[in-house]
């Protein structure tokens, strides 16, 4: 029931997008979809830099960079899904380094002191997963400014999954890659950046529907638990 509900919206959203690009022109509809995946925030001192285990060829060069200038004395590295296949492999002895040891070495290369780097818990499967691991991981550690790097087209997601996570007692700074060559502007061009586009369109609809479904299931267990007059 979920997922036809899912579909239905956003199936919904892609008539009434595709409605507006015909109406208002395409250009003008396709930029402004591509400009609101993206969220930058105005770069601060912080506690630490996390960089998504997603596209971490971008997203950790651009972590190390800013923890050398001084922005966080921390980098805080999370373990991304694992590869399709590479457990079996690693039981034939086939070894296949996963975004996580990928990041390590890059740190290593970078010449980030390995005391700098901390790792935030198990294997995420997803963006949402990932938030939460970074949330059990700071509870408890005084934590007041994260700064969060990211591939560009999932910033804006970024920014709603932690948000959500860690709560408003922690503000993100979200930091898209500049290394990230996706371009809001021109998107619709590049067959790659289309597939990115769409697919970030609908986990932004996967996300507001489990977001829209924790807080009913909130409120009813509020409500239960009201005094009865």
């Amino acid at each position: 029931m979920f997922r036809l509900i899912r579909w239905a919206i956003w199936g919904l959203v892609l008539i009434v997008f595709l409605v507006l690009a015909a109406v208002v022109g395409a250009p003008f509809v396709l930029g402004a979809a591509g400009r609101y995946l993206i969220t930058e925030h105005p770069l601060a001192h912080a506690d630490l830099v996390l960089p998504l285990s997603e596209d971490v060829l971008l997203t950790v060069p651009e972590a190390a960079r800013l923890y050398h200038e001084g922005f966080a004395p921390r980098i805080l590295l999370t373990r991304g899904p694992g590869k399709p296949g590479r457990a079996d492999l690693l039981r034939r002895g086939i070894r296949i380094p996963d975004a996580y040891e990928d990041s390590l070495k890059i740190l290593e290369g970078t010449q980030v002191p390995r005391e700098a780097i901390q790792t935030a818990g198990d294997r995420a499967d997803d963006m949402v997963g990932e938030a939460e691991e970074v949330a059990r991981f700071l509870n408890g550690i005084p934590t007041r400014t994260v700064i969060i790097v990211t591939p560009k087209s999932r910033s804006t997601r970024a920014w709603k999954a932690f948000e959500a996570a860690l709560g408003p007692g922690i503000r993100l700074i979200v930091h898209p890659a500049p290394s990230d060559p996706f371009d809001p502007a021109t998107w619709w061009r590049d067959r790659k950046d289309r597939r990115e586009v769409v697919s970030e369109f609908q986990s932004l609809a996967d996300f507001w529907l489990a977001d829209q479904w924790r807080k009913l299931k909130r409120k009813a267990r509020e409500t239960v638990r009201l005094p009865r007059l």
